[in-house]
């Protein structure tokens, strides 16, 4: 099992990548000032156990993979919203545009920490403030 802090290797050494294609979520990362890339994966992929990681995302359909930018990425149920839908949930950092529909590729380089719930909104907002001042920290 990994810890906090953990490198994720993939085959070969290289860091763990998901591939598919960015689909309609809540859109409750929007409202919370933290908008999410929801990628769509066939359910027999294996996916990194529940938690918030660092990478970065890729956009797939263009020719030669194009660097959207690093990320906040969040795998699991979203417990403080009582979720029940397992996600992989991408925050583009200084990104703002529109992937509905667009292939993508997420690939994840540091665990940050496993998923928590918390106790209201305020507490989750300013855990998702550390996570990407984390997540700038890690690819500097």
């Amino acid at each position: 099992m990994m810890g906090a802090g953990d490198a994720l290797d993939g085959l070969a050494g290289r860091p763990y990548r998901l591939d598919g294609v960015v689909e309609h979520g809540d859109h409750r990362g929007r409202e919370l000032g933290f908008p999410t890339a929801n990628l769509g994966c066939a359910p027999c992929v294996p996916v990194p156990a529940d938690g918030v990681y660092a990478g970065r995302v890729l956009l797939l359909d263009v020719p030669g993979p194009g660097l959207l930018g690093l990320a906040a990425i969040s795998v699991g149920t979203n417990p403080t919203f009582d979720g029940r839908q397992r996600r992989v949930e991408a925050h583009i950092l200084d990104f703002d545009g529109d992937l509905y529909g667009r292939r993508i590729a997420v690939v994840f380089t540091r665990r940050l920490r496993g998923m928590t719930r918390f106790d209201g909104i305020p507490a989750l907002i300013e855990q998702m403030r550390l996570d990407v001042a984390r997540v700038r920290e890690a690819q500097a």
